[in-house]
């Protein structure tokens, strides 16, 4: 049988796109691994600040953390070599990474990580990158490559502290989500377990997602359980029945990863949870947070708190009133958005929506217009992405809204950059394909090429003026 020439053609433009896209890749990531090198050599030089001489000392106690003396067992040489120390702000999978430096000295360990956390994210960023590229149209990925590594990425790896890491991992989090939103195979949920106990161990912020996915699963259950099965023939891959044992995967591999850390915070402080920043936020002053964490360093200082004493939500709502405690986290909310990447990059998100509203306007003119198409435009998963993306959002901002006044810049809010660039994304990318069969195809790939196209230029562009800046 002679071979077809439609799919000989089509494998040679497949195999040229890649080659441009990988050279296109090695382009960007010169200017990435220069910029980078800038901010590493020129401008972080002092580790004096408080965040990151926090992180060198966790190095250094970090690697001191073993085994109990005089009880040795296989399970504490195994928990021994997993993350688990943290003094309740410092979290440990970033000083665990470093260990093998504890007998350097501060200077030579901060340098050594601020080239780890550069190499260790842009190795993220570019799996990242090639993962986008078999999932999405070649522009689509490298659109989203480009706007969240130099719009969030770049400059948070050039510093002694997780913060690009945990991006970079939450991002992979929020994708299993959706995927598990589209089709809730049942490893996939093994999968989510472990992308979120990565991303708890370089910090515990990563509540939010588990929330907005448990309601979400929830509600789409009961939708599904009250509507006829022509009703929700959209729904036909994703199966109520498998929440059960999923849920239960993801929290058996979440335990897997996190077990060691959540075993030192419980003897060290009496919760498995424990995090200073889950009381910092109820405070109207860093001083008054400060003085909170100095009074009360372990576990019988915050045993010894009465009940109802405890910094909490019941406690601000009793002394303050709840209208007090919505009106603090509207206006923290929005000076979070203000001042965090959000702020500074947002009209990334903007052109992010804007595609999205584009390209979901021509599926949705394609599937009111289609009584002569052989095949059926029909909807996917996206509206309960849409409700996912929502509730994150809206659970994010009221919690980070409330710490305003202690944590200024919160990495929660800051984390939401990739997640709501790539659900745009990814939705926009769902309808193209739904429409490649139909006469709408040529439409919505043209305008789907340009609208991403035009990202793409903009950010070159910028990159190039800064390197032209900086080497002029």
């Amino acid at each position: 049988m002679s071979p077809d020439p439609t799919k000989s053609g089509r494998s040679r433009k497949t195999s040229a796109l890649w080659i441009v896209f990988l050279a296109m890749l090695v382009l960007y990531a010169w200017a990435y691994s220069y910029l980078g090198a800038v901010l590493i050599l020129g401008k972080n030089t002092d580790r004096s600040g408080s965040t990151q001489a926090a992180f060198i000392e966790a190095v250094y106690r970090a690697a001191s953390v073993g085994p109990e003396a005089g009880r040795p067992s296989i399970l504490g040489e195994f928990t021994s070599l997993l993350p688990q120390y943290t003094n309740g702000t410092v979290d440990p999978l970033f000083p665990w990474l470093l260990r093998g430096h504890a007998a350097a000295t501060p200077d030579e360990v901060f340098e050594v990580g601020k080239w780890m956390n550069f190499i260790l994210s842009g190795c993220l960023l570019l799996g990242f990158a090639l993962a986008a590229a078999r999932a999405f149209s070649f522009s689509g990925a490298m659109a989203v490559v480009l706007m969240g590594g130099f719009g969030v990425i770049l400059e948070r790896s050039a510093y002694f502290s997780p913060d690009a890491i945990y991006y970079l991992l939450v991002v992979l989090t929020w994708l299993c989500a959706l995927s598990l939103i589209r089709q809730n195979h049942l490893w996939l949920y093994g999968v989510f377990g472990v992308l979120l106990g990565l991303s708890y161990l370089a910090k515990p912020l990563v509540w939010p997602i588990v929330l907005g996915f448990v309601l979400v699963s929830l509600i789409r259950s009961l939708w599904i359980a009250s509507h006829t099965r022509k009703d929700r023939q959209d729904d036909g891959t994703w199966s109520p029945s498998n929440q059960l044992v999923g849920f239960a995967m993801t929290i058996a591999a979440f335990l897997l990863i996190t077990g060691p850390r959540l075993s030192y915070a419980a003897a060290n402080f009496g919760d498995p949870l424990f995090s200073y920043q889950k009381y910092y936020i109820w405070f109207d002053t860093p001083s008054e947070a400060s003085d909170f964490q100095q009074q009360h360093p372990g576990k019988a200082e915050l045993d010894a708190i009465p009940p109802g004493e405890m910094p909490g939500m019941i406690r601000y709502v009793k002394q303050n009133g709840l209208p007090a405690l919505l009106e603090r986290s509207a206006e923290g909310a929005l000076a979070q958005v203000k001042s965090s990447v959000l702020g500074r990059g947002g009209w990334i998100l903007v052109y992010g929506a804007f595609v999205f509203v584009v390209i979901a306007g021509i599926h949705r003119w394609a599937a009111l217009h289609q009584s002569d198409e052989i095949w059926q435009v029909r909807g996917t998963s996206a509206r309960w992405m849409l409700l996912f993306l929502g509730l994150v959002i809206a659970i994010t901002l009221f919690y980070s809204g409330i710490g305003n006044p202690i944590i200024p810049h919160s990495a929660l809010t800051t984390s939401l950059f990739l997640p709501i660039l790539v659900t745009f994304i990814w939705i926009s990318e769902r309808y193209r394909r739904q429409l490649q069969r139909s006469q709408f195809a040529r439409l919505v790939n043209g305008v789907y090429v340009v609208l991403m196209a035009g990202s793409i230029l903009w950010i070159t562009c910028r990159i190039a003026l800064g390197l032209h800046a900086l080497m002029g």
